[in-house]
């Protein structure tokens, strides 16, 4: 059973803004309330390091490059610390409206240096961002509807990776349900899923993938995306009545896994959703079923130990449907917050219907079975209610944001458009919606409080941050090592003078070093001839060699000293 994580409202007080530095004037809160945050972090040392981890040679290489993005500007400053353990060894601070500071891509260079002009000893570091803004007065559009990056054809559904110890932390997944009219030159035509970074530019290599499965229209139709707290991106087919596949981050088709098939599926079942919680062996997959006639209502099922569902497991009902319970037709989507307390709509576009579109049940317990009590449930009758579509819960599982299709057609729409509720009463708080006949088809949280939405009117997603200043920490989910030179060497700063090609080794002192030279760097080992042999005290040493007649690549390798 997951804790209670406190609300934003109860937390930022502990913050004070004192020019452009951030101080903790309280005990560090365990939630951050903040709409401006730092995401794609990326530490650049003498390698390019991994997702986990980054290396820097000292005295080698001197400086080391720090990457982020920010969603949008920090109005109130960025600090930048590096970290030893717990212990804070160096502070860089940035001030509003300079670099640093800007949404997009910002970056520094550390120059491995702590705050008394030492070189830091050999170790791990770590990076840790912390990003604020001034706010705004009310719930405001952070995303530029302008901005063509963010067009999608048919916009379906919209989901946020929420895991702070992720390198994909805060990237964005769309899907686009239906081919646009230029999908050879425009990602937002093309039928599948859309990636993007916080800052809405497009994600990893081209920001669009099929996954190696919503290859046809006629046989599939992405619906909804959900990612894991292990940041696997779970995919809704809905031409399969609910088929759910599980892919990467990137989704890729090498990752491709069906994990509820149409054996775990129920007769006569329509399965939407999905939501998930748990990861790895504790995962648990979460579905609405559609079906109003003797529906199941909300299901959910527990992963094998190779994260698919057990051959003819049709799951178990946690909330169930129909006229002894509060769900009283079928619910469309499902949602849990930190306290497994479960909520749902229902898809109603008839005017005057008494079926509520928005309830909560409490968390599911085995021993008393499926659930048919809501905490409470609202919208009975209520046509600015109609097309409830998607459902999401914000990280403190204080609010509840839910989509709305409306009433209508095209610009005779009523009732289209995001709402925001009270996680625990359902009192309505805020109507986002930029015109009454818009439809919007889901809705999703990041870990910031920003609220994501998919306009089908206008064809885009679109942005809202709360009111209020705010503030976020995010910490590198890379590790920096500081460390001598390797054994291997490798070489850099080419130049040529006077007849002299030179650069840079990087090694060992008191190591032979082989300099070699091929016309191919595809050549083996054989086909490299020896240049020099090096030998010195120092890592870093200068090496020059007469400057070849054509074209040459130069490596180095180790003798081993004698015994």
């Amino acid at each position: 059973m997951n804790t209670l994580v406190p609300r934003c409202s109860d937390l930022c007080g502990r913050f004070a803004l004192l020019g452009a530095a951030l101080f903790l004037v309280g005990g560090a809160p365990s939630v951050a309330c903040a709409n401006v945050y730092a995401t794609d972090i990326r530490i650049v040392g003498s390698t390019s390091g991994t997702l986990d981890s980054a290396t820097v040679y000292v005295p080698c290489d001197n400086a080391v490059l720090i990457l982020y993005r920010l969603n949008e500007p920090a109005t109130s400053g960025v600090i930048v610390e590096i970290l030893s353990g717990t212990n804070v060894i160096r502070t860089f601070t940035n001030a509003p409206g300079t670099a640093g500071t800007l949404r997009g891509e910002n970056s520094l260079i550390w120059d491995v240096r702590d705050e008394q002009g030492e070189v830091v000893t050999f170790g791990f570091y770590n990076v840790r961002i912390t990003a604020a803004a001034s706010g705004h007065g009310a719930w405001t559009e952070i995303s530029d509807p302008s901005n063509p990056d963010i067009y999608v054809n048919q916009p379906r559904s919209i989901a946020v990776n929420r895991n702070p110890n992720s390198p994909f932390y805060g990237r964005i997944y769309v899907a686009n349900s239906a081919s646009g009219f230029r999908p050879e030159s425009d990602p937002g035509d093309r039928f599948g899923i859309l990636m993007f970074n916080a800052d809405a530019t497009r994600a990893g290599d081209s920001g669009f993938s099929a996954g190696g499965w919503f290859l046809n229209e006629a046989t599939s139709l992405p619906w909804k995306i959900e990612v894991a707290d292990d940041d696997h991106v779970y995919i809704n087919d809905w031409y399969d009545k609910g088929v759910v596949i599980r892919f990467d981050p990137n989704v890729s088709p090498a990752s491709r896994l069906p994990v509820l098939r149409a054996d775990n599926r129920p007769e006569s079942a329509n399965l939407s959703g999905p939501f998930i919680t748990g990861a790895g062996p504790d995962t648990r997959v979460w579905m609405a079923d559609t079906h109003e006639a003797e529906g199941a209502g909300v299901l959910a099922w527990s992963v094998t130990a190779n994260g698919t569902l057990a051959t003819n497991d049709t799951g178990v009902t946690v909330v169930a449907a129909g006229t002894n319970s509060h769900l009283s037709v079928a619910p469309y989507d499902v949602a849990l917050d930190r306290s497994n307390r479960i909520y749902t709509i229902q898809f109603s576009d008839t005017s005057g219907d008494p079926a509520h579109r928005v309830m909560r049940f409490p968390a599911y317990d085995e021993q008393a079975g499926a659930r048919t009590n809501a905490d409470w449930r609202i919208g009975s009758g209520e046509d600015n209610l109609c097309g409830a579509s998607g459902v999401a819960v914000d990280p403190t599982g204080s609010f509840v944001a839910v989509s709305f299709t409306g009433l209508g057609d095209s610009l005779g729409r009523i009732g289209g458009g995001v709402r925001i509720f009270n996680a625990d009463n359902g009192a309505a708080l805020q109507t986002l919606t930029p015109a009454p006949y818009h439809d919007h088809t889901d809705v999703a949280w990041d870990n910031a409080g920003n609220v994501y939405v998919c306009d089908n009117f206008s064809q885009l997603w679109r942005v809202y941050s709360p009111p209020g200043a705010n503030t976020h920490t995010t910490l590198a989910p890379q590790t920096l090592e500081v460390s001598p030179p390797p054994l291997t060497p490798y070489l850099q700063a080419v130049s040529h003078d006077n007849d002299q090609f030179q650069f840079t080794l990087c090694g060992r002192t008191n190591v032979d070093y082989v300099i070699v030279a091929s016309p191919s760097v595809q050549a083996s080992l054989p086909t490299w001839t020896p240049v020099l042999t090096n030998n010195s005290s120092s890592p870093i040493r200068l090496i020059s060699v007469n400057a070849p007649p054509d074209r040459r690549f130069f490596s180095a390798y180790t003798v081993a000293p004698a015994p």
